[in-house]
């Protein structure tokens, strides 16, 4: 057991946390809260907690995937038509 102050009273660890960490944990807890009902009944609901984690990450990650994606596709489209006119625009000097 961990004392803290003398008084038996465990430290939480969360309380050693940035301000900013303990923001970005509770914005993912409220995230797998959706999932409370598969949880909740587990054998070790503290794992499933953390399958639930892990599951709400995965979803984070592909919805980051998918906006790089979109931007990558607009950047791609904005180059090549960059790339065309300069092209168009050396073709037409040179015949100038």
């Amino acid at each position: 057991m961990l004392e803290v102050n003398g008084k038996g009273r465990k430290a939480d660890w969360k309380e050693n946390l940035s301000v900013e960490a303990e923001q970005e944990l509770n914005q993912l807890l409220e995230r797998v809260k959706k999932h409370r009902c598969a949880y909740k009944d587990a054998e070790n609901v503290q794992i499933s907690q953390l399958w639930c984690t892990l599951i709400e990450m995965f979803r984070i990650n592909n919805e980051l995937e998918q906006r790089v994606a979109r931007i990558e596709k607009v950047l791609g489209g904005l180059f090549k038509t960059y790339e065309e006119d300069k092209d168009q625009l050396v073709k037409s000097l040179i015949k100038f």
